[in-house]
């Protein structure tokens, strides 16, 4: 049976996919703050299409790290094009930020109320995790060489 402890552990092992030396205001808070709606949905279950709505928001900033001289107001879509038309994240990486801009899209402009399952939503979750990571990480890299 899920429980509220359940979504936390699950929310907490997303945690564990971002380094704790990096500042954590920015894309961790947001990346935090999804976390959090994500194990409160169990109060709440609207809260988690709420809590993906944020993860993608977390990976646009991610996005706006890895590229500080696009403008600030830079289309999320934009940038993702141009980390495929740069060649800095391998293709499969580039597809997978694609589908989350599409999915933020749909979830910021809604047309009605959405509704996810705990798959569902711990699944976008995860990998959007791992795709900030991936962003933030590659961003530092390039910062730093």
């Amino acid at each position: 049976m899920m429980t509220f402890d359940h979504l936390e552990r699950l929310a907490q092992e997303w945690s564990d996919l971002i380094p704790s030396t990096w500042p954590q205001e920015g894309t961790v808070a947001l990346l935090r703050t999804s976390r959090s709606l994500f194990a409160h949905s169990w109060y709440d279950y609207e809260f988690m299409v709420v809590a993906a709505l944020v993860g993608f928001q977390a990976l646009e900033a991610a996005f706006h790290f890895l590229f500080p001289d696009m403008a600030s107001e830079a289309p999320f879509r934009r940038m993702v094009d141009r980390a495929r038309s740069d060649g800095i994240l391998e293709p499969k990486f580039v597809d997978l930020a694609g589908r989350a801009v599409e999915l933020r899209n749909l979830l910021s402009h809604p047309k009605g109320a959405a509704a996810f399952t705990v798959g569902m939503a711990g699944q976008m979750l995860e990998q959007t995790h791992r795709l900030t990571a991936l962003v933030v990480a590659t961003g530092l890299s390039r910062a730093s060489g």
